[in-house]
């Protein structure tokens, strides 16, 4: 069984490929997989991390923190099993999106997902808007 600072160092490094720099430092991916409401999915081949999802759990409610698939592995459904970890889960789910991140929309559009609002500025290298995007939850669909 791999250690946090393992999943960590996995964690990150698909980050960095996907992102040229991680958006998060290392000791941030530890921490924030220590934290008790957090949850990390992933998705290895033999023992290589090809993506993961994190969440957060709050009362009634998620938010999908990150989406991460390895550039070599996008469009093989990766992603999309990952979401479909959630479809047990009975409350809303949030998210924050780049406005400009087409694909990632079109994904959790296909999972159920609308936007319902947008976030200036809320990115950075570039700087750029997020979409909010939201799943309702079973009892209100």
């Amino acid at each position: 069984m791999m250690s946090i600072q393992e999943k960590a160092a996995a964690v990150y490094q698909v980050l960095k490929e996907v992102y040229g720099q991680s958006p998060w430092t290392l000791k941030q991916i530890v921490s924030d997989m220590q934290q008790e409401h957090v949850d990390y999915f992933t998705f290895y081949h033999q023992e290589t991390l090809l993506g993961f999802l994190a969440i957060q759990q709050l009362p009634g409610e998620m938010e999908i923190t990150n989406l991460a698939v390895l550039p070599s592995y996008q469009g093989q459904g990766i992603a999309s099993w990952l979401m479909g970890q959630l479809d047990g889960f009975e409350g809303r789910i949030f998210l924050e999106v780049r406005a400009s991140n087409h694909r990632a929309q079109q994904l959790y559009l296909k999972h159920g997902f609308e936007v319902i609002g947008q976030r200036s500025n809320y990115y950075h290298d570039p700087i750029e808007a997020a979409l909010i995007m939201r799943r309702e939850g079973k009892n209100d669909r």
